[in-house]
């Protein structure tokens, strides 16, 4: 199987665009990627596109045709991913595996979602599609909820506190101060953040342990990594792929403190790749809310189980931190467009490879670590990457 780079990354301002439509978004990322590629648009093959919910936000289905048609590859094979908030991860998987497989050697892999079309109640019915509407719908378990029963059990078992989940949020907003694409440009201190906490959303997150609902595009190029070296000098290697899944009903799970399906996914990319947590030097993870992080850092190996909220208080998931996490901003404050995070996340950790990172660069970061949680912890998506250039 061939090995598969990355040649091309691009990404769009995020926020709540009101000023910009679907087609737009996708055309920014995609023609940018493309640009950044420097290669023919007639190299490309095939384009998959991330994306929760264009039929209900934007009034779009069949969006990977339409998304493939706004930059101007309308007549290639399009595949459409939707894994709730692991959409674009499920895009960037499924593109690697076609190189690898040897159908195609390059194709564009797209994560689209225009959510700002809908307000209050009617948002968050279709942001709430992504939990199981026959067994828990009914009784208002929507994502917050479930979630601040992860919170609530973690601080059960280990200690946490919410002070650990306001150091999430006040360094990831601190991060996303420093990024031109971020949603939230604006670092906030540490006392702002638990004053805001103290109106609560659903017992014990608060208002800043909660991320953003924000419209944004991202693209990648992925090719064989023999066309990448003929690309351009400084190809991203995708060193390691994996995928995991675990119960989508909430009650049949079997821990609150972890999630079986990210364990699953990392293990799988770590043995693809051939390294270890150890061996990461920045990740981006899902932060969809602060307690999300401190599992993922968690589960996927980097501290232990328990331990994620000391970890992060203690400053080392900051930029300059032994294991800078989200230096994007991650969802928190770069943003959470649905199907959009798993690619855009890529291309955050493809431009710290690159070292083009600006104010929030890593120094000498060589690996990378993304990944992305759909529903109720029931799909993960992770990609290990490696820098090529000396």
């Amino acid at each position: 199987m061939p090995d598969v780079a990355i040649i091309g990354a691009c990404e769009t301002r995020h926020g709540i665009l009101n000023d910009r439509s679907l087609r737009s978004l996708i055309s920014e990322a995609g023609h940018g990627a493309i640009a950044d590629a420097a290669i023919d648009r007639k190299d490309i093959q095939a384009v998959y596109v991330g994306n929760y919910a264009a039929n209900e936000f934007n009034g779009q289905n069949a969006v990977a045709a339409f998304a493939a048609t706004a930059v101007g590859l309308g007549d290639l094979p399009s595949v459409h991913l939707e894994g709730a908030c692991a959409s674009g991860g499920l895009a960037i998987r499924d593109g690697l595996i076609a190189i690898k497989a040897g159908i195609y050697h390059t194709v564009l892999v797209i994560g689209v979602e225009k959510m700002n079309t809908k307000e209050g109640e009617a948002l968050m019915e279709v942001v709430g599609r992504g939990q199981d509407q026959d067994f828990e719908g009914p009784f208002n378990i929507p994502a917050v909820a479930g979630f601040a029963l992860n919170a609530s059990r973690h601080m059960h078992e280990f200690g946490t506190t919410k002070e650990h989940l306001a150091a999430v949020a006040e360094k990831n907003y601190y991060h996303g101060s420093l990024n031109p694409y971020a949603h939230k440009q604006r670092a906030l201190a540490m006392e702002r953040v638990l004053k805001g906490n103290s109106r609560e959303v659903a017992s014990p997150l608060g208002l800043h342990d909660i991320s953003l609902v924000t419209d944004g595009a991202a693209a990648v190029v992925l090719t064989t990594l023999d066309r990448a070296k003929a690309s351009r000098p400084d190809p991203v290697l995708v060193k390691g792929s994996g995928l995991g899944g675990d119960a989508f009903t909430t009650a049949q799970k079997r821990s609150s403190v972890r999630f079986e399906a990210s364990i699953r996914a990392a293990k799988e990319a770590y043995a693809m790749a051939g390294l270890g947590p150890e061996d990461i030097d920045v990740v981006e993870c899902h932060d969809c809310f602060t307690i999300t992080e401190i599992i993922n850092i968690e589960d996927l190996g980097f501290v232990e189980k328990g331990k994620g909220g000391p970890y992060t208080q203690d400053g080392h998931t900051r930029l300059g931190g032994k294991l800078p996490v989200n230096t994007s901003g991650g969802l928190k404050s770069k943003g959470h467009p649905v199907g959009c995070t798993g690619v855009g996340q890529v291309v955050e950790m493809t431009w710290q490879l690159r070292g083009q990172s600006g104010k929030r660069q890593v120094a000498d970061a060589k690996r990378a670590l993304t990944h992305v949680l759909g529903g109720p912890g029931a799909i993960s998506a992770v990609h290990v990457l490696e820098r090529l250039r000396d």
